[in-house]
């Protein structure tokens, strides 16, 4: 994200605080981020809000919801997206911030969105393209999601979403991974009171918990954002974003994680950011262990990846990955 940020706008330097919710966060990890992040130091910082170390409200009232879950929500999801519900009672100093998820790629600058104008809505986000997969109509969600529910185990009940309710998820299908939210506003009309008493009737019949639910209490209230700020890869190519320069940001939402699988779209970009960061010897690692899906790519595509790994693979890096790996193995061999 910082590296596609703009540093000043109309001549005012621009500031990037980072707020970090995590769960269990080792310290290797959060020092691995602060150095990732150490050469934009000048306009940015970072903190983290680990919900497993504080046993204060609102962290308390999220495992609470969680548990509340059905069990193919609560396999998928983490406690994590729960805390969205909250995100005026966990960031009482902003009346404005911007939100996205972790399976994302920057690949643009995301400021301008934070200017958007807001005239009384509580969040804004971007709509998916649901004919992407093949839904073409209110029926079609309603029956996909029944399938769905079905397929998971998750019981049909009175908690379920009606096809009134999937109808208005059908005519707003906007998606949570990147918002713009109104803090001031949910303090000034109590809205998380309204998500959480709203929850509370549905809870174990939510399939995407808390999408689901800002749309279906929210709606009205939503600002339609231009598309570019949360693409899926497979929407780049169409009317919506008709090349990758198009795009701020992609949100690799479903199951194709560029990080699984080297034949699925940008992940090789995705890789080259990823051994840019602190992490690179465990994305090495990772790679290493999916080797069996470049089989699947086409002659261009392998030679294209082996060409960007040849650029990584120097003395250098090979020399910290096998003091990466003795180091594991010591550890390992310490802690039994």
């Amino acid at each position: 994200m910082l590296l596609n940020a703009k540093r000043e706008r109309d001549g005012v330097k621009l500031f990037y605080q980072i707020h970090c919710l995590v769960d269990s966060l080792s310290a290797e990890n959060a020092e691995k981020l602060k150095r990732t992040i150490a050469p934009f130091s000048a306009f940015s910082g970072i903190e983290f809000c680990d919900i497993s170390k504080n046993d204060a409200y609102p962290f308390t009232l999220v495992s609470q919801l969680f548990l509340r879950l059905n069990p193919f929500a609560k396999k998928r999801f983490s406690k994590m997206i729960l805390c969205r519900l909250l995100l005026a009672s966990i960031f009482p100093q902003y009346e404005k911030i911007i939100m996205f998820d972790v399976d994302t790629l920057f690949v643009g600058d995301i400021s301008e969105s934070f200017f958007i104008p807001m005239d009384g809505e509580y969040f804004g986000a971007t709509k998916e393209d649901l004919s992407l997969i093949n839904i073409h109509s209110a029926n079609d969600l309603f029956v996909s999601r029944l399938n769905w529910s079905k397929g998971m185990g998750v019981k049909l009940n009175h908690k379920s979403l009606s096809f009134q309710e999937v109808g208005i998820l059908y005519e707003n299908p906007f998606n949570a991974g990147f918002m713009l939210v109104n803090l001031a506003l949910w303090r000034e009309s109590h809205l998380e009171e309204k998500l959480i008493d709203f929850f509370k009737t549905r809870d174990e019949g939510l399939l995407l918990p808390e999408q689901d639910l800002f749309v279906l209490v929210c709606q009205g209230r939503i600002l339609e954002m231009p598309c570019k700020y949360n693409v899926h890869p497979r929407m780049v190519g169409t009317r919506m974003i008709p090349k990758k320069s198009d795009a701020c940001m992609l949100h690799f939402y479903a199951d194709e994680k560029p990080w699984k699988h080297f034949g699925y779209p940008y992940s090789k970009e995705w890789h080259q950011v990823a051994f840019k960061t602190s992490f690179e010897s465990l994305v090495f690692e990772n790679l290493v262990g999916r080797i069996e899906t470049f089989t699947e790519l086409n002659d261009h595509n392998k030679k294209s990846f082996f060409e960007f790994l040849n650029t990584r693979l120097n003395k250098k890096f090979l020399i910290q990955y096998v003091l990466f790996k003795i180091f594991k193995k010591l550890e390992s061999f310490c802690l039994r």
